[in-house]
């Protein structure tokens, strides 16, 4: 990261392609990323390998173009793959963890959308803008962990998607989040989006939230074995890390802050009907430690470091337009990226 940016990658051709050219110019990235997730993981290589391995074929039987892709990055990195497999796992592989998390929002008549994505410190200097270019003209500009080949951002067709991590008190073995929202980006129409969601329900526990350019959005919280469509709030839509369509499935534990950002979000929304008032809410700090965008802190979970807002994204859907920024500083201003 330079002069308050992220690094960026664009990234062409068939899945091997693109794969090999993310393992190989973010090789040193990716050991780093890597490097801290094994402290996480806190596993012996043979039962994250038995991991890595169940979500690798799932993943193949899901979509084999994902499997090429993530074994060319492997192959780029110089890794044994199921390193990667599992780095794309993670979340599934850590779903005990109680970790202050994300805040999403969105406006539907300004299709405008916004998430900051708080976690360690740690990955902050990491994170990197991967520009995906295919063949047909299709693009993603998505924010991503190296290594890592889906998470936040949006596509050409105007789609963009959010992600809020759950917790529910059982095993959860469906198709990984993170490449749920890459074959997301990969959609060109809601309509796709909705026919992909129908297919990959189970084995998560996770909210994803896609919006396009015409207002049309999907709200979906995954819960195990169980899905939750959730509506708009007079066109408006806030959500943070607790359930919201069953709130019997909410832990006191679970997630420390959610509902301090979730109740602080819904008011300031009430304002935000622009791109300024969307950017005072996702700099909010009036919770302290519990807030929005909150400072970073020692986290008092083993081997995870300091836990704050790594960063911050606006998407302007209509424009085709992200605003990004790094961390919780409020010196750090957002800069524009045009998809």
């Amino acid at each position: 990261m330079t002069d308050g940016r992220f690094k960026e990658v664009v990234l062409r051709g068939s899945p091997e392609d693109i794969g090999f050219q993310h393992g190989y110019q973010l090789k040193d990235r990716i050991e780093k990323t890597l490097e801290y997730y094994l402290s996480l993981f806190n596993l012996p290589e043979s039962k994250l390998f038995k991991q890595a391995e169940t979500f690798k074929q799932i993943i193949a039987d899901f979509n084999p173009r994902y499997s090429q892709e993530i074994e060319a990055v492997a192959e780029g990195a110089g890794l044994d793959n199921r390193y990667i497999y599992a780095l794309n796992s993670r979340s599934e592989i850590l779903n005990n963890l109680s970790i202050p998390e994300c805040t999403t929002v969105f406006n539907q008549s300004s299709s405008l959308l916004a998430q900051n994505w708080d976690w360690s410190e740690t990955l902050e200097p990491l994170v990197t803008l991967l520009n995906i270019e295919y063949d047909d003209g299709h693009r993603i500009s998505m924010l991503t962990e190296p290594g890592i080949i889906g998470k936040i951002g949006m596509n050409s067709a105007g789609l963009g998607v959010c992600l809020n991590i759950l917790k529910i008190n059982k095993k959860i073995n469906g198709l990984p989040v993170h490449i749920l929202l890459r074959a997301i980006l990969d959609c060109k129409s809601m309509v796709e989006v909705k026919a992909l969601i129908s297919r990959v329900s189970v084995g998560k526990a996770s909210h994803v939230l896609v919006a396009n350019s015409e207002g049309d959005y999907l709200s979906v919280e995954f819960a195990g074995d169980r899905h939750f469509e959730l509506p708009l709030q007079k066109g408006l839509l806030v959500h943070t890390n607790h359930y919201l369509a069953d709130t019997a499935l909410n832990t006191v534990e679970a997630f420390p802050s959610t509902h301090d950002r979730y109740r602080c979000a819904n008011r300031l929304l009430d304002d935000a009907a622009d791109m300024q008032g969307f950017t005072t809410l996702m700099l909010d700090q009036s919770e302290g430690l519990n807030s929005i965008c909150r400072p970073y802190s020692a986290s008092t979970t083993p081997n995870f470091g300091n836990v704050g807002t790594v960063f911050s994204v606006l998407m302007d859907l209509s424009q085709r337009a992200l605003f990004i920024r790094p961390g919780s500083s409020q010196s750090k201003a957002f800069y524009r990226i045009v998809c």
